[in-house]
């Protein structure tokens, strides 16, 4: 009996996490110009970008999440290293920073999103486990 409910919480789970990934996609698609808005300006005052986010551009919907973190970390103001001798300069985390609410509050929304997204499939791998575990041990 208790397989039959945590095959359907799994079953919950991971239809949560599909649901939750096209939503993120249709919502960075929404806001893909204002995203390539901002990357230009940010690459056009010559400030550093990690390669992930400056390559993500020809990887399409599967790193959307690579798109937006580095303007996240930005503007909490994450102490990133550009190279291993050197960090980001201060002044990309000042004008991250300065952005005005309606430039940088969808990154943010879409960044919770995505880690919603993240602890939602670690909770369905342990559920899957604890069933591999259960059906494996009768």
């Amino acid at each position: 009996m208790i397989e039959y409910i945590l095959i359907a919480i799994a079953v919950v789970l991971f239809i949560s996490v599909i649901i939750i990934d096209f939503y993120c996609s249709s919502y960075f698609k929404k806001n893909e110009e204002s995203y390539e808005l901002l990357l230009s300006e940010y690459i056009g005052l010559n400030f550093d970008i990690d390669i992930m986010t400056n390559y993500a551009v020809f990887f399409g919907s599967l790193v959307y999440y690579q798109k937006i973190i580095w303007f996240g970390r930005l503007y909490k103001g994450v102490k990133m290293k550009y190279t291993i001798d050197r960090y980001v300069q201060k002044e990309a985390y000042q004008f991250e920073q300065s952005l005005p609410e309606n430039k940088i509050q969808w990154i943010l929304k879409l960044h919770c999103l995505y880690k919603i997204q993240a602890y939602i499939t670690v909770l369905w791998l342990v559920m899957c486990g604890v069933l591999y575990i259960l059906v494996h041990n009768q």
